[in-house]
């Protein structure tokens, strides 16, 4: 298996990070990368479809969510991300007056090599991570 792990501290509060990022369906409400996010519930679970810029589309499943911890986790179900297997945890925690935002996956890759799926993944991170930590301080 192989994992990405990236972190940002922001100055916002966990309850108000949570507020923009707990909602597993809103994830075009803060990742740039995102033109359009919904989630639905499909024989008992609940999927998100995601849009992206050049018009792919992503759907994902929520494994595990706790507004109580600040934590989502989800995987893949299908897309054109070169990933299998992957399951991925988003959370937020105090930092001292802010927050740390904890984004991490694990996976394999699939269609290309290792490093490859690695920084695939680790820039969608980062460009998440980045518009956060503009937006939130």
């Amino acid at each position: 298996m192989l994992e990405v792990k990236r972190e940002a501290q922001v100055a916002a509060t966990p309850a108000d990070v949570w507020a923009l990022i707990g909602d597993f369906g809103g994830l075009a409400e803060w990742h740039p990368a995102a033109t359009a996010s919904s989630a639905e519930t499909v024989g008992g679970e609940i999927h998100r479809t995601i849009v992206v810029g050049d018009g792919a589309r992503l759907v994902e499943k929520l494994e595990n969510h706790s507004d109580a911890d600040h934590s989502y986790s989800y995987s893949i179900l299908e897309g054109p991300l070169p990933v299998d297997d992957y399951l991925s945890t988003l959370s937020v925690e105090a930092d001292g007056e802010g927050s740390m935002i904890r984004w991490e996956g694990r996976f394999v890759a699939k269609g290309a090599p290792d490093e490859q799926a690695q920084s695939v993944i680790g820039g969608i991170y980062d460009l998440g991570l980045g518009a956060l930590k503009k937006r939130l301080g």
